[in-house]
């Protein structure tokens, strides 16, 4: 198989977007040329890339079809933060080696979630690398209108309510189970919780309903990736307020319960990140139209702090409650 160039490949395994059938009329020439076209006279454009490398952001033994899931959750999750559809996507592809039965499974699917979210791969790269994989997606989309109204980090206003969705700490309590330690011991973890753990982690579930739903009503928004405390520091200082959060008001997910070291969890939920849940902010008066939103999706939302005035030592994340604390929770950095 590797004797396959880069045009073989692209033709064998990424052609898929001819054949689909939510296939975008609005793309003009997609794969195949030396750049895409694409029709945007509708609203304006929304452009999100994220980078996935093996060994940093999935083990190294993932199978093929949790790399093309993770990365696309992982990017389409951007768009859920701010509010905005997601239409067409360019992959980067760098590969150590061409392997059939990877590629098959990986742009299956690839092809599967483009379908489910109609969003058309439209061009990319395809390039060798001596080690490792490293996988490149940049989505791009549009906002729900021509004025171009989308939810962001800065706009978190004094007296706000602090909201996240669904539940917390699945992230890192899933990546401890793929890389068992002697700390598993500690955690008489059930199927069910382990396959439901594991599940977020292969296959993200970006929340692009509730992010739609939330223009308008949330003054800001950011999806939880790199961890709680540091993510909502993103709000605090991108809006020069301070984020005030209740510890024994997160939602811990349900597979954790079992655990025996509970600081590990509050660790887990405070700094692990890979949740790719919502945290917004909104005026007390939205707190119907958010649960309304909530029950209509069928996903939680929960009311976890409040917004206050930035203190005199500057903008930032504080957690009350018994055993919570935001200090020394950075999550995860990239460098």
């Amino acid at each position: 198989m590797n004797s396959l160039s880069e045009f073989d490949i692209i033709k064998r395994y990424f052609s898929f977007a001819d054949v689909l059938p939510n296939s975008d009329a609005d793309t003009l020439v997609g794969i195949g040329d030396d750049a895409a076209v694409i029709d945007v006279q509708k609203n304006p454009l929304v452009v999100a890339t994220d980078t996935l490398i093996e060994g940093v952001h999935f083990p190294a033994d993932f199978l093929a079809e949790h790399v093309a899931s993770r990365a696309m959750g992982v990017n389409l999750s951007d768009f859920a933060a701010m509010g905005a559809t997601p239409r067409w996507m360019t992959m980067a592809l760098s590969l150590p080696q061409v392997e059939d039965e990877w590629l098959s499974a990986f742009s299956q699917q690839l092809a599967q979630i483009c379908q489910q979210h109609n969003v058309t791969l439209i061009g990319g790269d395809t390039t060798r690398i001596d080690k490792g994989l490293v996988i490149s997606l940049t989505l791009i989309g549009e906002t729900q209108s021509k004025s171009g109204v989308c939810l962001r980090r800065n706009g978190a206003q004094v007296g706000d309510d602090v909201w996240v969705s669904g539940s917390l700490g699945k992230g890192a309590g899933a990546l401890q189970l793929l890389m068992p330690s002697e700390n598993i011991m500690q955690w008489p973890c059930s199927d069910d919780a382990r396959s439901e753990l594991l599940s977020s982690f292969y296959a993200p579930e970006p929340r692009l309903a509730l992010g739609k739903a939330l223009v308008g009503i949330a003054s800001s928004a950011i999806d939880i990736s790199d961890g709680l405390v540091a993510d909502a520091n993103h709000i605090a200082t991108q809006s020069q307020v301070q984020i005030m959060l209740q510890g024994d008001a997160l939602p811990i997910h349900s597979g954790l319960a079992a655990h025996a070291n509970y600081q590990q969890v509050q660790q887990w939920v405070l700094s692990g990140g890979d949740e790719y849940e919502l945290l917004f902010t909104a005026t007390p008066e939205k707190f119907a139209a958010i649960q309304a939103i909530s029950l209509a999706l069928d996903l939680p939302c929960t009311k976890v702090g409040t917004v206050g005035e930035a203190k005199e030592g500057g903008v930032g994340v504080t957690v009350s409650d018994e055993g919570w604390s935001a200090q020394n929770q950075k999550g995860y950095t990239h460098f």
